[in-house]
Order: structure tokens, then C-alpha cells, then sequence
């Protein structure tokens, strides 16, 4: 049986093999930049005061830190490949989670008209938490190490292949399927809802307006993974059928598996609203008026301090003694 050329990309100068490290560098610096610039506009402009706008935040620091293996490229030293591997199931996941919540949150908006904010820290917990514990699995068998060009599940033999498939591809790609079926479902309803509308009276029409509004905001985000995710599962189901894996595939997956922050920032930018904000003059204004409002608010705090500190110094000289 040939060696698959993936298999022996860690000992052997491979055009190929760094074609792919390159290119993970790059997209992977890309997607950290974007996701940087996006988690700054939120903070800037205020955006996190709204549940929708704070679940897309925690989908950026996840998609932020998930850039960051990506960045590492090929890494020879042992501990730092095992390191590597972790770091890349654990941030995978937590975009996993993010993106659910996401998800979630959209279901319950348009059946039930409310959203999941009460239930913020369990999602806090769920998706921060629970990709530790998965991402610790592989360390049982000491399956991190060298997986191609990269640091992942290693694929040597059935047990680390299996890992694979339950760590990381079995439930991304039931989460993919469910994602898309709810997906389209969302939107059959949301189109039978519109329609239904029709007569309703201003106050009804305007919350109807508001849901959409937020539904809009957070319905593409799913979609986005949903797309990124089909070059790795592809290439996977390749790899288990052939003793080669394909290099075009394999070269898409490089591409579109470090961009989830990247179009997740370019997909934000979309509305008017937003373009206008992110021009470098906008931005520049609304950082300088942050700065006149902090120095206000500092100028108040002291002043208040110093007026209670004065009003004491008076109450102290009005104190006079017993015996006058």
C-alpha cells in the first residue's frame, strides 16, 4: 500500500506540504485580524448592551483565539505540537457552541418571541466548559501530534482514526445536518409568518419589525459555518475512501477552515449601518468622543470626592467644644 504523501509531510521537504503551512499562516493572520477588528467595533460603538450583538462577540473571541493554531504553523517540538492540537479541537468547539447558541437563540425568537438572555451563563459555561473535556479525550490515548504539515489527532492507526471521527468529524457533521434543517426551517416559517401579518396593527407590526430585525442579524452566522465547514468534512470522507488524499481538496480545507472570523467580520460589515461605521473617520470620532467621556467622568468622580471631602472639613469646624 502507498504512504499517503498528507501522512509523511512532518519528515519529508514536500512542495506541497508547504504550500498548505503557508497558506494556513496566512488565512489564519487574516481571520485574527478581522475577528480583532470586529470584537473592537463592538466594545467601540456599544453594541454589547444587546443579546443578539453579545452573542456574535463571543462567536468572535472563539473564532479569534481558533486563528491562533492556525498561525503557530508547522511546529516540530513535541509538547508544543500536543499543545497545537488541543488548542485547535478546543477553539474549533467553542465556535461550535457559539454558533448553537446562536441557533438556538433565532428558534426561540421566532416561535416564541423571546430570546435565551436569562439563560446567558449557562451558555457561558457550555461553550467555554465542555470543548475542554473533548478536547482532553485525545490526551488518554496520546493521540496530539504530528497530522500532516500540522499538529492534530494523529492518523496512524484505527484507534487515533476513530478518535478523529468521534472527537471532532462524527458530530460536526450531525450538527451541520441539524444546522441546515433548522436553517431552512427558520426561514419556511419566518416567509408563512410574514404573511400572516398582514393587518395587524402598529404596535404589533412594530415588534414584528424589531424580531426580524434581530433574526436577520444573527441568520447568516449558522450559514457561515455551515459553508466552512463542507471543504474539512469533504476531504475527510476522501481520505477514508482513497489511499491518497487530494491535494486540491486538502488545499480548499487549508483555505476555508481558519476564515470563520474573517467572513464572520466581512458578513457584519454588510449593512449600511455598519459600513458607515467602520470607515476609519467614523470610528476616529467615536474614539475621541469615548475619551471626552472618560475624562467627564473622571473629572465628576473627582469632583464629587472632593466636594464630600470639603463638606467634611466643614462639619469638623462647626463642631464646638462642651464647655463654651
Amino acid at each position: 500500500m502507498a504512504q499517503d504523501w498528507l501522512s509523511e509531510c512532518p519528515n519529508q521537504k514536500d512542495s506541497r506540504c508547504e504550500t498548505l503551512t503557508i497558506i494556513r499562516v496566512l488565512f489564519g493572520s487574516f481571520s485574527f485580524v478581522l475577528s480583532l477588528f470586529m470584537i473592537f467595533v463592538i466594545w467601540l460603538f456599544k453594541k454589547y448592551m444587546f443579546f443578539s450583538q453579545r452573542l456574535i462577540l463571543y462567536l468572535s473571541i472563539a473564532a479569534l483565539c481558533d486563528s491562533v493554531p492556525y498561525m503557530m504553523g508547522s511546529i516540530e517540538n513535541s509538547y508544543g505540537c500536543k499543545f497545537q492540537g488541543f488548542m485547535m479541537t478546543y477553539f474549533d468547539w467553542t465556535c461550535v457552541g457559539w454558533v448553537s447558541v446562536i441557533s438556538l437563540n433565532m428558534y426561540r425568537l421566532v416561535k416564541e418571541e423571546i430570546s435565551y438572555e436569562s439563560s446567558e451563563s449557562l451558555f457561558h459555561l457550555a461553550c467555554w466548559f465542555l470543548p475542554g473535556i473533548i478536547a482532553g479525550v485525545p490526551f488518554i490515548w496520546d493521540a496530539y501530534g504530528h497530522s500532516g504539515p500540522w499538529c492534530w489527532i494523529k492518523g496512524e492507526n484505527k484507534l487515533q482514526q476513530t478518535l478523529r471521527f468521534l472527537v471532532w468529524y462524527g458530530p460536526v457533521l450531525v450538527i451541520v445536518i441539524l444546522l441546515t434543517c433548522l436553517m431552512i426551517y427558520l426561514r419556511v416559517h419566518t416567509k408563512r409568518q410574514n404573511r400572516s401579518y398582514a393587518g395587524y396593527n402598529p404596535e404589533e407590526e412594530s415588534a414584528k419589525s424589531r424580531k426580524w430585525r434581530e433574526v436577520r442579524i444573527l441568520f447568516m452566522y449558522p450559514i457561515v459555518f455551515i459553508a466552512i465547514s463542507v471543504f474539512p468534512l469533504i476531504t475527510r470522507i476522501q481520505m477514508a475512501l482513497n489511499e491518497q488524499s487530494s491535494f486540491p481538496l486538502v488545499l480548499m480545507t487549508s483555505i476555508t477552515a481558519p476564515l470563520l472570523g474573517a467572513v464572520n467580520t466581512l458578513l457584519y460589515s454588510c449593512s449600511a449601518d455598519m459600513r458607515q461605521q467602520m470607515r476609519p473617520s467614523f470610528i476616529w470620532e467615536e474614539l475621541k468622543h469615548r475619551k471626552r467621556q472618560t475624562l467627564a467622568e473622571t473629572y465628576n468622580f473627582a469632583e464629587e470626592n472632593s466636594g464630600t471631602a470639603a463638606a467634611g472639613a466643614v462639619r469638623a469646624s462647626d463642631i464646638v467644644p462642651y464647655d463654651q
